[in-house]
């Protein structure tokens, strides 16, 4: 990890004239998250002086990400980095694109079958059992709890699930149901409101992707169960770290959707410029670049702001 950061690095000190290449990058649905990983793409785009293009769907849609995906590979771009919905409808048009002789990378969620040479981003399974160990201190180890989540097809959201579940297995928390609101944030609300109409006993919810956090908060929040009903979610967008400043939501796992954004663009770049193998052989064995997460709560909060307006990615709500 460190030799490809020290290889980025003289690389771009030694750019001298734009090379001409395009990387395109392509996430999962309209959001503030991937907003920032559009930043990330565009910022890396600009220090490496190459051209970008950055697509998401509106929302969860496999069917545009393949109708995108194929269009990249039809224009011939020098690389491609994706985050797929659905870990198995991406493959033919990857083994086609890697048949072309483009390097093909995923960001954020992995399909690993797929012959894919790299993996950006989080340990879906290690940050859902963080998140699982984060929800067991706060019930105290017994309690009924939801899960809500926007995919369960992506590997990133399963991954994230299993992590949790397997991090409570010993204790006395029950998971009561699993909620998939296919990453609309409205479903996901009216989800939250009937888990809470529906169990009025409630102790926990637990959010998978961005959209969760919020609706769950916002439910709870409404139904005047704040601190009574425990969250704990995933991802640092604005609305997200406002509930967390409030109180309502106890933790979330900030993910780091900009250096994911950077980074594919910079992996992109370097096979591109040195070769597949060559950059490979600067990553680690197993292929994967662990992007990390970072436990926010109502405690560590102003901390993590100033930490992330340092890194130039300042936070407002």
């Amino acid at each position: 990890m460190k030799r490809f950061f020290l290889v980025l690095v003289i690389l771009l000190l030694g750019t001298v004239m734009i090379y001409a290449a395009t990387f395109a990058v392509i996430g999962k649905s309209v959001h503030p998250y991937w907003s920032q990983v559009e930043q990330g793409v565009k910022a890396a785009g600009k220090a490496l002086g190459v051209k970008t293009q950055f697509f998401v769907p509106a929302k969860e849609d496999i069917n545009a990400q393949l109708q995108m995906l194929e269009s990249f590979i039809a224009q011939g771009v020098d690389g491609i980095a994706i985050a797929p919905s659905d870990p198995t409808a991406v493959i033919p048009a990857i083994k086609k694109a890697l048949e072309l002789g483009i390097p093909i990378i995923t960001l954020d969620t992995d399909t690993p079958d797929s012959g894919r040479y790299v993996y950006i981003g989080t340990d879906n399974y290690t940050a859902g059992y963080i998140a699982g160990e984060t929800m067991k201190k706060l019930l105290n180890g017994k309690g009924k709890v939801v899960i809500g989540t926007g995919s369960l097809t992506a590997m990133n959201s399963l991954q994230r699930m299993q992590g949790f579940k397997d991090a409570i297995k010993d204790t006395e928390i029950e998971i009561l149901d699993t909620l998939n609101d296919e990453e609309d944030g409205a479903r996901a609300l009216s989800m939250a409101e009937s888990a809470l109409n529906a169990h009025p006993d409630l102790d926990g919810f637990f959010g998978v992707y961005a959209y969760n956090g919020p609706s769950q908060a916002l439910a709870v929040k409404n139904a005047g169960k704040v601190g009574k009903v425990k969250i704990v979610c995933f991802d640092t967008t604005p609305d997200i770290l406002q509930y967390v400043k409030e109180g309502v939501i106890q933790a979330t796992m900030g993910q780091k959707p900009y250096m994911m954004g950077y980074l594919s663009v910079a992996v992109l770049f370097n096979m591109s410029k040195l070769g597949v193998t060559n950059t490979l052989m600067m990553l680690p064995k197993d292929r994967i670049i662990d992007t990390g997460v970072d436990v926010v709560t109502p405690e560590n909060l102003d901390d993590y702001l100033k930490y992330m307006e340092e890194l130039g990615i300042p936070v407002k709500f």
